[in-house]
């Protein structure tokens, strides 16, 4: 682990929770029979990411008695999520209260890790939770559990493959590994996409920008050198988080003028996905009809989300900032070394450098590695959820209770039901219990039993076996003999 996120104190805090951890029996012992496919290793289950979302997977797994987990990820160690990335905020949007990844463990909470080392008086002073320490959480979260992240490793490939005495089809995945120059394949007989954001399709690129010099504007998802914004002119597409979070960043690394463009005609005060946090949501929404289902998410959908406070505090004092409300950009061009582009109103504007925060497409065909995959799978339809939410964001997978997808036809590909989508994709169909701190352990471990269950299944007569060859002894045979002997000497009347 990095030495800059580590603190004396928490080998104090990793004994207790080494303890919490037996006084629960976690994890649970190993019940998944070891087998191999083209003389390789058969996991259980393979991740696809290390950031928050694949952690909390990998452990309510391995809570779980299923160890035979890998993860993987296409960063460097220490660089998985957007923390160190693209992430630009200087805090959190969540309580620092929330429990987040920690599985019911109070030691494994964020609040027992900042208190183990800035005691009960600084977890007082801590408003929100600043970007990079959550990041170092995160990182002990790894490395406390154990969790078996491989890293450097990119996902090109999932295809289905049939192998001899093992039921149901396997997950055959190829990764470009290092430098991307050489590969590797693993086997697992399930999949879990723990990809994040832009994981089921990529990001939202206006019309006239993908052909333009990329020496002139980034999305907000990709890394930006800041400092070479220093007295240039930036526009900012979007009224989202990472608008403002560009756009004080720019302003910080001495940008000139920042102009944001919105389409909306003002900021709102009241986030009302703050609401759609507490049991009855995490464990009811995905019972609810499609018509309650609509009635919820049709009303947050409409809802736009208010600036973070920490942003407003950063930008509260910029005199070079400009937004304007009610405004959309198109009609991209390079005109004398800058962008061009034209306002709803018609008027020509320009800029040195164009950032659009304007967020992600969800759309699986974009996404190479699933080609095999996509034609099979079930999709919601233009009009989602009782014909009365419209879809934002394009195309929606249809998910079953465990997250797997779910199929077209009768006889579509058998490896989609092994295949799960735990990405914030899923809140159509099982609610907000992934992508997010507040619902991500509940998302994490309806995930694991339903992983639990189909494995079980898959592997029952191996389980039957195992279970017939059970030979613990219960009691010493000299314990049974006494007991047989003082039966016999009670007559029975």
């Amino acid at each position: 682990m990095n030495p800059i996120f580590y603190h004396s104190a928490l080998p104090d805090l990793e004994q207790r929770l080494q303890y919490d951890l037996e006084l629960l029996g976690l994890p649970e012992k190993p019940w998944m029979p070891q087998r191999t496919v083209h003389g390789q290793p058969l996991l259980d289950v393979a991740v696809i990411g290390g950031g928050m979302a694949g952690l909390t997977a990998a452990a309510a797994l391995t809570f779980m008695g299923i160890g035979n987990i890998g993860v993987y990820d296409a960063a460097a160690a220490g660089a998985e999520g957007q923390w160190t990335t693209h992430a630009r905020m200087q805090t959190l949007r969540s309580p620092k209260e929330l429990a987040g990844p920690a599985l019911g463990i109070p030691s494994l909470t964020f609040r027992a890790w900042y208190t183990q080392q800035h005691g009960e008086a600084g977890w007082e002073e801590l408003d929100r939770i600043p970007r990079l320490v959550w990041h170092a959480y995160l990182q002990w979260y790894r490395q406390v559990l154990g969790l078996p992240v491989h890293n450097l490793h990119r996902l090109e490939r999932v295809s289905q493959v049939d192998a001899t005495g093992i039921k149901g089809p396997i997950a055959r995945l190829r990764f470009a590994t290092g430098n991307g120059t050489a590969y590797r394949e693993v086997y697992a007989r399930h999949v879990v996409l723990a990809t994040g954001l832009d994981g089921l399709g990529g990001p939202n690129i206006l019309p006239g920008v993908a052909a333009l010099d990329r020496r002139f504007w980034r999305h907000s998802s990709e890394a930006i050198d800041f400092a070479v914004l220093r007295d240039k002119t930036v526009a900012i597409i979007g009224g989202s988080d990472s608008a403002l979070y560009a756009a004080a960043t720019a302003l910080e690394a001495g940008a000139r003028e920042v102009n944001v463009y919105v389409r909306s005609t003002g900021y709102t005060q009241i986030n009302y996905w703050k609401a759609f946090t507490h049991a009855g949501h995490r464990y009811g929404y995905a019972a609810l009809t499609p018509g309650e289902r609509a009635n919820v998410l049709g009303f947050l959908q409409a809802q736009r989300t208010p600036p973070a406070r920490g942003t407003l505090q950063r930008l509260q004092s910029a005199e070079n900032l400009l937004i304007h409300f009610g405004e959309s950009l198109s009609g991209f061009h390079e005109t004398h070394g800058q962008i061009a582009f034209t306002t709803r109103a018609g008027h020509a504007g320009s800029a040195d450098f164009l950032v659009l925060a304007t967020g992600y497409v969800t759309d699986p065909q974009r996404r190479p590695e699933l080609a095999e995959l996509v034609p099979h799978m079930r999709f919601f339809d233009a009009g989602a959820l009782d014909g009365r939410l419209p879809l934002q964001g394009g195309v929606i997978p249809r998910l079953n209770g465990d997250f797997s997808f779910s199929a077209r036809y009768a006889d579509a590909c058998a490896l989609l039901a092994q295949v799960h989508c735990f990405t914030s994709q899923a809140l159509l169909s099982l609610g907000k219990i992934c992508g997010d701190i507040p619902g991500i352990s509940a998302g994490a471990q309806k995930l694991a039993q339903g992983i639990a269950a189909k494995l079980y299944r898959a592997e029952h007569a191996w389980q039957c076996d195992t279970l017939r060859l059970y030979n613990e002894l219960e009691v010493s045979d000299e314990a049974l003999q006494a007991l047989h002997a003082r039966a016999a000497a009670c007559p029975v009347s």
